[in-house]
């Protein structure tokens, strides 16, 4: 995930590993030699409009959504149609309450329109108080749950490890963040319940007890699922 932090010039931008605590315990259940977190990237202002989400200091609130009231000014100065006009009018009243057009009532037809008309503040906007900024742990966790993001989890002897989805993924889905080619032959995503499997204490016995699930490609996964995918090259 690629998070914008807007207002802030001395935050320390660059990668940071999201450190995800469920990780131990499958290390440790599987033996892994090696344990990958999730990486988050905190990117400069230049790159606000490649950003999944936006971290702004509370201060500097008005600043970010200033940036989306000048864009929507000029086009109603334009003269829009009718529709456009409307959708319009209805985003003002937000920024007017200095609220981002992310918690809006809008379609996702209508938010892909603004999107593409280069309004920000649809992408999530996390605010944080200017004295939680300097706790960079916090802040990527913040940005990470309220731009929607969950993980689900894989294990073995080589690696134990979190990859990034979207909460609603499906395990397709899944698949595709690890590598297209495990979606392309998808056959099936065996499931474990992160809960029930540590519970048991064994892997082996998990699958034994009946703790492993089949399903296909629409089951939508759940954060911290431990999967493992079936797949044809």
């Amino acid at each position: 995930m690629k998070a914008c932090v807007f207002g802030a010039p001395d935050f320390p931008f660059g990668k940071k590993a999201l450190v995800e605590p469920r990780l131990k315990k499958i290390e440790e259940l599987y033996r892994a030699k090696k344990v990958t977190q999730v990486q988050m990237e905190f990117v400069t202002e230049k790159d606000l409009k490649t950003a999944d989400a936006i971290v702004c200091p509370e201060g500097k609130r008005l600043d970010l959504l200033i940036l989306d009231m000048e864009i929507l000014e000029g086009k109603l100065e334009r003269q829009p149609p009718d529709q456009e006009k409307a959708l319009l009018e209805r985003a003002q009243k937000y920024l007017e309450k200095e609220t981002p057009l992310s918690l809006g009532d809008f379609s996702a037809e209508e938010k892909k329109w603004l999107a593409n008309n280069n309004f920000v503040s649809v992408k999530p906007v996390i605010f944080v108080p200017e004295a939680r900024m300097a706790d960079v742990a916090s802040v990527a966790r913040q940005a990470y749950d309220e731009a929607g993001m969950i993980c689900f989890l894989t294990g073995g002897d080589k690696e134990a490890r979190a990859w990034e989805i979207r909460k609603g993924a499906t395990a397709v889905e899944a698949a595709e963040a690890i590598h297209s080619d495990i979606a392309r032959g998808f056959i099936r995503a065996e499931v474990m319940d992160y809960d029930a499997l540590v519970k048991t204490g064994n892997v082996h016995q998990a699958k034994s007890s009946g703790l492993l699930r089949q399903e296909e490609k629409d089951y939508v996964v759940k954060d911290g699922d431990v999967i493992e995918f079936k797949f044809s090259v």
